[in-house]
C-alpha cells in the first residue's frame, strides 16, 4: 500500500480549525444545557466550559502560529499511516464511535471497560487478562472520580439494574 505526504503546517492549521469550530459547539452546549451551580457548589457546566475554553485558546494559537515555526519545530510533511497502521487507526475510531453509542444502552461503566479493553487490544502486545485487567481498573477509577466524587451525570444503562 502507498502512504500520503501532507504538509504539517496545512494539517495544523485544518486541526486548529476543527478545534475551534468543536470547542464552540461544546461549549454552547454546555453553556445552555447544563446547570452552573452556586460558588460554594458548582456544577457540572464548569469542568466543559472550562475544557471548551481552553481548546478554544489552544486553536486559536495555532492558527496564528508562524509557518516557519511550524516547519522548524514539526517538520514541513507528515505522512499518513497504511497498511496495518490504517486499519489499527479504524479500528479504534470505529470502537469510539461505537463505545459512544453503546454508552447510553449498557452504562458508562461497562461500555468504558470494553472499548477500554478493545482500544489497549488493537494498539497493544499485551495478554488479554492483563488488558481486562486494566480496562477495568480505568473504567472504575473514572467511575469514582466522575460520577461519584465530582458527580458528572453519565448514562447508566444496564448498571442501573443492580
Amino acid at each position: 500500500m502507498s502512504s500520503h505526504t501532507c504538509s504539517v503546517a496545512t494539517g495544523r492549521r485544518i486541526a486548529a480549525v476543527a478545534g475551534l469550530v468543536l470547542s464552540a459547539a461544546y461549549t454552547f452546549y454546555a453553556w445552555r444545557e447544563l446547570d452552573f451551580g452556586r460558588w460554594h457548589r458548582p456544577g457540572a457546566a464548569i469542568f466543559p466550559i472550562a475544557v471548551g475554553i481552553i481548546l478554544a485558546v489552544a486553536s486559536i494559537a495555532i492558527l496564528l502560529e508562524r509557518r516557519n515555526t511550524s516547519n522548524e519545530v514539526h517538520g514541513a510533511t507528515f505522512t499518513l499511516p497504511a497498511g496495518a497502521d490504517l486499519r489499527r487507526l479504524v479500528f479504534v475510531l470505529g470502537a469510539f464511535a461505537i463505545y459512544f453509542v453503546a454508552m447510553e444502552y449498557i452504562g458508562h461503566l461497562i461500555a468504558s471497560a470494553l472499548f477500554l479493553f478493545v482500544a489497549m487490544a488493537i494498539l497493544s502486545d499485551k495478554s488479554k487478562l492483563r488488558l481486562a485487567l486494566y480496562a477495568v481498573v480505568i473504567a472504575g477509577s473514572f467511575e469514582l472520580f466522575f460520577v461519584r466524587f465530582l458527580q458528572v451525570q453519565m448514562p447508566y444503562g444496564l448498571t442501573r439494574l443492580f
